[in-house]
């Protein structure tokens, strides 16, 4: 590539990417003779000759030749037509399985939340009934007043003394902190 401000043929490319129209390369070059920055725009052949057919003897094409070629080269792009799609399809049943995986998981992490905003809603019950009692209540005390099970009422004495919300005072029996 000669340089245009001193003519000279030797020089670097410095940067390089496509153009705007997406066919041909942008090139920045700096000449080493003189230093100069210019710029090259650059396609191959392929990209500026027109559509043109040469048979093997290096003949021009017939209509014939020419009819035969557009019907081979139809023929092959519905053959890839259609397995393009079966690969669409194929790329929308995943995306599809994945959308009901998300959903599930959705819907999973919402029951999750519930039963954690129903066991604290059950704290908080045995908690006010414990808060009621100033001298303490017992086990049974609490099943009667919150009608629920022995096993559960175990569960949520653990959890409030875990967090230090009510201690015992003795085996069974228990007072808020």
């Amino acid at each position: 590539m000669k340089c245009p401000y001193c003519g000279k043929a030797h020089d670097k490319v410095i940067d390089s990417r496509l153009a705007k129209d997406g066919v041909t390369v942008r090139r920045r070059r700096q000449c080493l003779a003189c230093s100069q920055r210019f710029t090259t725009y650059e396609a191959t052949e392929a990209q500026l000759l027109p559509f043109l057919i040469i048979k093997r003897r290096g003949q021009g094409a017939t209509i014939q030749h020419l009819r035969a070629v557009l019907t081979f080269m139809a023929n092959t792009l519905k053959i890839l037509s259609k397995e393009s799609e079966s690969l669409i399809k194929e790329m929308e049943k995943s995306e599809k399985a994945q959308a009901v995986k998300e959903s599930q998981k959705k819907a999973r992490e919402r029951k999750a939340v519930k039963r954690r905003a129903k066991s604290l809603m059950m704290a908080e019950t045995v908690l006010k009934v414990i808060t009621r009692h100033r001298r303490g209540v017992d086990i049974s005390k609490l099943k009667e007043r919150t009608g629920f099970d022995a096993k559960k009422i175990n569960t949520i004495v653990f959890e409030l003394r875990k967090q230090r919300k009510i201690k015992s005072l003795r085996s069974g029996f228990y007072v808020k902190t």
